[in-house]
């Protein structure tokens, strides 16, 4: 039964802000606002929960609601909080610590609240910020983990990774130890620019002894700009951006529950993370990584990918609700809007707007023509991407690590039979 007297509370907690929520029994929201960093590695567990305190306060305070006021359920997404049972024990430390902060307390990642805002049954998120991270949940509430180890580690597809890959092909070439297929000269540009060096042996403090990953990873929207503004060898960067991003996926694919692909949307893969902006130029090469590479992958019959429209503490609130048995309202198709679609037979162009002339010329040799390039058995005909030893696979491989694309494909034909039918999104 619905309590509208009822208040639940629910926080993202970031590396560098943090938001909370709160909503009545009803599901309506009465307070929303943002505050500093909760991440507990960072601070410090006391630092930690006095700030995730003194949030519900402030969000209290903005509600009109008495300070003393003990809150229903409340729900912390926090960053660093990835593992189930050191979860628990922090849920028992803030219920001894602040046992008037509410009634009910769950804490769970803030990459798990991300679908907890944007899938009701369950579904995947898939963030790409300055780093990379994917997380399948299923209906049955098990989990399925890709990537999140860092950039040491991986990162594959991330703002840092893009960069990175960006400053590796011009020393690589100055090496002589590749070719590329494109022009470096914008790239070399843009990178000199941003790090504000003169050559590449600048650019060695910037790797090791001034080391910033925010300042490296700052450079992939200048790559994004460029790319959209016509540069191939910039557009290739990202395509092997996407194509790390649906490795991700397809990674996961085995230990997806086919429940989720059930009803109009299929899947639904919630996109977290500044780099999805530049979804037009991550596409092509997300279409092709989303399909089987290992052994054990399963082809994806339908997806959806989603952005959120709120922020994941709205996620949180729902956990909340749910540890406190406590059926709170709420509308998931608001919460997200969709920016692409797929099933095995068709490709529903993205809803994002094109950006410039250059999307258009260049969507058939990248790739990125809204599905034009399938065959008749349904699997992804991957023309455009050659190897290093001119193998068709689509694979980023060769022994210099670069797919290289066929600049040549312009006049492949959009709309072959039982090839891809492109229709928009509603919104």
């Amino acid at each position: 039964m619905v309590n509208s007297d009822l208040i639940f509370g629910g926080i993202e907690g970031g590396g560098t802000h943090s938001w909370v929520v709160l909503l009545d029994g009803c599901g309506r929201k009465i307070a929303e606002l943002e505050g500093p960093s909760t991440n507990k590695w960072m601070l410090g567990l006391t630092e930690c929960l006095k700030r995730v305190w003194q949030l519900v306060q402030d969000a209290k305070k903005q509600a009109g609601v008495p300070p003393d006021t003990v809150l229903e359920a409340l729900g912390l997404c926090l960053s660093g909080c990835e593992e189930d049972q050191t979860n628990r024990e922090l849920e028992a430390t803030i219920m001894a610590q602040y046992p008037t902060l509410a009634r009910h307390i769950t804490v769970a990642s803030d990459t798990y609240g991300s679908i907890a805002t944007g899938c009701q049954r369950g579904g995947i998120v898939l963030i790409s910020g300055t780093g990379s991270n994917a997380l399948l949940v299923n209906p049955d509430g098990r989990t399925g983990r890709c990537g999140g180890w860092g950039h040491m580690l991986g990162d594959e597809g991330g703002a840092f990774w893009i960069a990175s890959r960006g400053v590796k092909v011009l020393f690589d070439e100055e090496d002589n130890l590749i070719d590329p297929k494109f022009s470096t000269e914008r790239l070399r540009n843009e990178v000199y620019s941003h790090f504000d060096i003169k050559d590449r042996f600048g650019m060695l403090e910037h790797a090791y002894s001034l080391f910033e990953k925010s300042k490296y990873a700052g450079l992939t929207a200048k790559i994004g700009k460029a790319a959209m503004e016509g540069d191939a060898m910039c557009a290739h960067i990202f395509y092997e951006g996407g194509y790390a991003l649906g490795r991700h996926i397809s990674a996961l694919s085995r230990s997806i529950d086919s429940e989720l692909y059930e009803g109009e949307n299929g899947l639904q893969i919630v996109c977290a993370g500044s780099v999805w902006k530049s979804w037009e130029l991550l596409r092509a090469g997300f279409l092709d990584g989303v399909q089987p590479h290992c052994e054990k992958d399963v082809p994806l019959p339908k997806f959806t990918l989603v952005t959120l429209t709120v922020t994941s503490a709205m996620g949180a609130t729902y956990l909340g609700a749910k540890k406190a048995s406590y059926n709170l309202p709420c509308d998931y198709s608001k919460n997200v809007h969709p920016i692409f679609q797929y099933s095995h037979n068709s490709y529903i162009s993205s809803t994002m707007p094109q950006k410039s002339v250059f999307t258009n010329k260049c969507s058939r040799s990248l790739g990125a023509a809204n599905g034009d390039t399938r065959n008749t058995n349904g699997e992804r005909k991957i023309t455009e991407m050659v190897n290093e030893s001119g193998h068709t696979n689509g694979n980023i491989n060769g022994e210099n690590g670069h797919a290289k694309f066929n600049t040549q494909l312009n006049d492949v034909s959009v709309g072959l039979k039982s090839m891809a039918i492109e229709k928009p999104i509603s919104t």
